[in-house]
């Protein structure tokens, strides 16, 4: 009798997971063999045109989800600061000719000044070929000796500046980045010696160094040093500052580079950037985690219990989603203003970014867009797809714990959901 009521718990089990949707035996039997090579697989699909859920399978356990972490990240951050939000960087210096005019001597404007500040608000973006406009600017303004100090405000993002939960090894590895408030080149230079690019662990300084060659190179004497210090306020609010206020791309564009490209020096930015502008406290990963929880549970409707943050790229192995919260998510977004936006920066398949060299054929190529994850024993796909029906499908698998490859098990799945 215990062996009849143990069968049939089992048969209920089994039951449930798949009586959501009746598949054909072929997806049945990929599914099951695919469970018994790596049990620690979350399967979630739902039609959003209907409400159907398609497939769930292990839809409420916590997997580590890798990139699909920026899903998270792009959508919180679409959610408060919008498509069209820029970051801004301030150049400024104590206007001379404003000097000379206190002093009565219009005609003796010598254009020195005490120091050069440079206030961040944690922009991955910008460019040496930025700093040419900025330098050319100050320039036209009669800068021509910097008597002082080139001052960056270091206070934007707080230490550390290397996440806890990343490997040591990856230090200096371009996708393991250093996160400060403003990167340069994102933070590339090339060495003198052997003219190969390296990467650097000292963002803001690097920021300095370029500045100051710039600097020279348009003809601007600068005498001192490169300082990382906060910025008096009286400096900033100084009513004879000259300033060139610098302006990345809008968000949007930005986020299509983070997803499609899994650009995690952009992501991380993004995730300090959204505690520092909000909180009003120097940007963490602690406080940032803090607020893309409460916009996850709060806004979203996510049960706490369902996910953990520790970064916004996906490095970390301590983040943790279900797939089923992972589709609510994806819902969400789908009837949001922004979603168009969100849903063009995913990567298309066959087509476009991590997606290029996957789905080459139909009925998915071309008919799906979704953000890729991977990293050790870690494989994750979460998008849309439309059905043969024309329906709009959300979907999330999150494969953890396995010796070999399960792209092809992903690609095959869903091509025969959309079947189905």
């Amino acid at each position: 009798m215990g062996r009849i009521t143990l069968n049939l718990f089992i048969y209920l089990i089994i039951f449930l997971n798949f009586s959501c949707y009746s598949f054909s035996s072929s997806t049945t039997t990929l599914i099951n063999n695919q469970l018994k090579k790596s049990p620690n697989l979350g399967i979630y699909v739902k039609n959003l045109t209907n409400g159907k859920v398609i497939s769930s399978h292990n839809s409420n356990k916590k997997l580590i989800p890798a990139s699909n972490q920026k899903i998270l990240t792009t959508l919180c951050s679409l959610e408060y600061l919008g498509s069209d939000y820029k970051f801004d960087t301030f150049f400024f210096i104590n206007n001379p000719s404003i000097k000379a005019l206190d002093n009565k001597d219009i005609n003796n404007i010598s254009g020195r000044v005490d120091n050069f500040y440079v206030e961040t608000r944690g922009d991955p973006t910008l460019t040496s070929r930025d700093l040419k406009k900025i330098v050319a600017f100050f320039k036209q303004n009669n800068l021509k000796v910097i008597e002082g100090n080139i001052i960056l405000d270091n206070r934007y993002f707080e230490p550390p500046f290397y996440n806890k939960s990343w490997k040591k090894a990856w230090k200096g590895l371009a996708w393991a980045p250093h996160i400060s408030s403003v990167s340069i080149d994102e933070n590339y230079y090339k060495s003198e010696k052997s003219n190969e690019l390296l990467i650097t662990d000292r963002p803001l300084y690097l920021l300095g160094v370029k500045l100051k060659r710039e600097l020279r190179r348009q003809g601007i004497r600068f005498k001192g040093n490169i300082i990382l210090s906060k910025i008096p306020l009286k400096k900033k609010l100084n009513i004879s500052n000259i300033t060139y206020k610098h302006s990345s791309k809008d968000l949007i564009k930005i986020i299509n580079i983070i997803n499609k490209k899994s650009h995690n020096l952009y992501a991380e930015n993004l995730f300090k950037k959204l505690s520092a502008k909000y909180n009003r406290t120097p940007g963490s990963w602690n406080s940032s985690a803090e607020f893309l929880s409460s916009f996850l549970s709060s806004n979203v409707g996510l049960d706490e219990n369902t996910f953990n943050i520790s970064d916004g790229s996906g490095l970390s192995r301590g983040n943790r989603i279900s797939t089923k919260s992972m589709v609510s998510l994806l819902e969400f977004a789908k009837d949001k203003e922004y979603f168009s936006d969100f849903y063009k920066s995913l990567p298309l398949a066959g087509v476009e970014g991590t997606l290029v060299k996957r789905f080459k054929s139909k009925p998915l190529y071309k008919n799906l867009r979704a953000k890729t994850g991977y990293i050790y024993q870690v494989s994750s796909l979460s998008g849309y797809f439309k059905g043969k029906n024309g329906d709009l499908y959300a979907f999330s698998i999150i494969v953890n714990n396995y010796n070999y490859s399960v792209r092809p098990f992903i690609d095959k799945l869903l091509s025969k959901i959309y079947y189905q």
